[in-house]
């Protein structure tokens, strides 16, 4: 066990969340808390710790106390309607750090828990405070889940991910492509190299000659590799102009080079950078309905105003996919691991 002393909250949340599990348990039951000082002892923290949480349980109608005889839960019928415990299944996004989330990352988690809801699961976003495997491994244990649904987890955290796995925690990713197809993890993602090569038919068909690129990223880069083969593969050659993500100012390279008459036909914009750009090129009165294709996630584009290329990317049924699975998980731990990759629809608007 990593040592947590001189955290009183982080140890608080252990102590709460394994009252809330005996509870979740246990449901229509009362069960028996250990004493003060067997807790203080378990989770190696201080008995004033300990009080301070039991008291706040207390007042939230958690547990009571029986004089004489010693704390117990009380089961809080709103927990499960049905009279019966259901799988409670963890979210985690990245390393459980991130300060906030954007609409991508929201609706990812929003679909996917709504499903995993509609699947009769209980769902729970997590925020974590380990960095090593180890540190990471018993907070996750400490969350008592039966699954969990891994954003972007990196390769690096394969084995933490097997730990989990033997510790009987079914785990799901999703993500870019941080884990290779031979790590025989459950993984779901988006065909966004597809979806590149769509872009490039379109702009092909339509004769564009140079693509103004912004940003490249993680995320990005399987969406050029498909414009780029599209390209190739029908014999044209199209200038391809590609604004970095990793520099300070990073749209101030689109305003540079059109300032100095380099003008784009067609632009591809990710995600929150579209009203920057498109702000670039308003000052630079360039028309996004003829001269320059405008491409976006649909998202990102001002609706029913937006002229262009579209990405509609099908958040929901991604969540629906990730709930079947989970759900077949939780049936079968010994299910052959599945790697499935989602079509997203190209249309012009």
């Amino acid at each position: 066990m990593s040592d947590v002393r001189g955290r009183p909250a982080q140890e608080g949340l252990k102590i709460r969340h394994y009252v809330m599990n005996l509870i979740y348990s246990h449901p229509g039951e009362s069960v028996m808390l250990p004493t003060s000082h067997e807790l203080a002892e378990k989770f190696g923290v201080a008995r004033s710790t300990v009080t301070l949480v039991l008291k706040a349980l207390t007042e939230e109608g958690f547990i009571a106390g029986k004089r004489g005889v010693g704390t117990f839960t009380c089961y809080n019928g709103f927990i499960f309607p049905c009279g019966r415990r259901v799988p409670l299944i963890g979210l985690l996004y990245g390393d459980g750090k991130y300060f906030f989330h954007e609409y991508y990352s929201w609706s990812l988690l929003t679909c996917a828990g709504r499903s995993l809801t509609l699947n009769h699961n209980s769902v729970r976003f997590l925020t974590l405070v380990g960095m090593t495997d180890d540190e990471l491994f018993e907070e996750l244990c400490g969350q008592y889940l039966d699954g969990l649904v891994w954003f972007h987890a990196k390769e690096s955290r394969l084995p933490l991910i097997r730990r989990l796995e033997e510790a009987g925690i079914r785990v799901v990713t999703y993500g870019y492509g941080e884990l290779p197809a031979e790590s025989g993890i459950d993984t779901f993602c988006f065909n966004w190299f597809a979806a590149g090569e769509d872009i490039g038919r379109m702009l092909v068909a339509e004769g564009r000659k140079r693509l103004f690129f912004a940003v490249e990223n993680e995320a990005t880069r399987p969406r050029l590799a498909g414009i780029r083969n599209a390209c190739r593969q029908a014999g044209k050659e199209m200038e391809i102009h590609v604004f970095r993500e990793d520099i300070p100012r990073v749209l101030d390279p689109v305003e540079q080079e059109i300032a100095a008459g380099i003008i784009p036909d067609a632009f591809y914009v990710h995600g929150d950078y579209f009203p920057g750009v498109r702000e670039i090129l308003a000052r630079h009165r360039i028309d996004t309905e003829n001269d320059c294709r405008l491409i976006a996630e649909r998202h990102t584009a001002d609706g029913d105003a937006f002229r262009g290329i579209r990405m509609d990317v099908p958040f929901e049924q991604f969540g629906e996919a990730v709930a079947t699975r989970m759900k077949w998980r939780l049936e079968r731990a010994s299910a052959v691991p599945v790697r499935e990759i989602i079509p997203v629809p190209v249309r012009k608007v």
